[in-house]
Formats: structure tokens, sequence, C-alpha cells
């Protein structure tokens, strides 16, 4: 059987690249919210995680985290400053309501992350890495995808 990687983006691209580049090593699930991916967690095996940062084609309502939190904690009350940063910042955000619940796969980025972000994010929660492109080569070997026997 091969390992199971869960896709978690707000549109397609994540999803189409790692069906072209991935598949073969991996069974695919997709999730298009936190919600989608914590309900995949809960029902399904999954040996780990493909995160998009960005989800700024999802409507508000999809978003983990709540805006008028953010927005008096971070942005002194503009709710519009909170939404964007729930945006810029929501896979990071499923990532924390991920490991809140318990589950501890490996989390890869499609992200050129700075070392010290990167850093913050595997101190607050383990196992999570980037890559700063779509290379498949480079998200096999982090996960340590390789194909299985016919």
């Amino acid at each position: 059987m091969k390992p199971v990687l869960l896709v978690v983006e707000d549109a397609i691209e994540y999803a189409e690249f790692a069906r072209l580049f991935l598949s073969d090593v991996a069974d695919l699930r997709t999730a298009q919210s936190g919600a989608e991916a914590l309900a995949v967690l809960g029902r399904d095996h999954v040996d780990a995680v493909l995160m998009d940062l960005r989800f700024d084609r999802s409507p508000r309502e999809a978003l983990i985290g709540n805006v008028d939190d953010l927005a008096k904690e971070l942005f002194g009350g503009d709710r519009e400053r909170a939404a964007r940063y729930m945006q810029d910042q929501q896979g990071a955000l499923i990532v924390a309501e991920i490991r809140a619940r318990g589950h501890k796969q490996p989390i890869v980025f499609v992200h050129d992350f700075p070392g010290r972000r990167l850093s913050n994010l595997r101190r607050l929660y383990g196992e999570v890495f980037a890559v700063p492109s779509f290379d498949a080569a480079a998200i096999r070997q982090i996960l340590g995808l390789r194909p299985t026997a016919a």
C-alpha cells in the first residue's frame, strides 16, 4: 500500500501537481478548507500533508480563525486587515488546528519561508517543512515517499 498524502488548498493547483508528480508514490486525498482537512484526518489514515499557505480564494466563512478576535488582538480593531491576515496565513492557522487536535503527520508547505519563520513553525508545530517551489523530488525526499513494488 502507498502512503496517503492529504493535499490542503483553496483551489486545484496543488492537487493537480500531486496527481501528476506524486500519485505514483502516494494515494491522494484533498481538502479545500481547514474543516475539510480535519474531517479527512479524523476519518482516514493520512501519512503526510501538502499544505497551501494562502487561501485567498476561500470565502471568509470557510476560514479557520475568528476575524473579530484577530482584529482586536493584532490589528487595532481593523476587521479588513484581520480578514486578509486570515487568508494570507490560513495554512499556518490550519496547521495549528491540526496539531491542537492531536494529528502529528509531517506537513510540507510550498512556500519560501525565511529561516526564522520556518524555525518558529517547527518549534510550535513539530514536523513542518517547506520547499520554495513545486519540486516533486524535494517533497518526495522530505516525506520519504518512494515508489512501491508492484
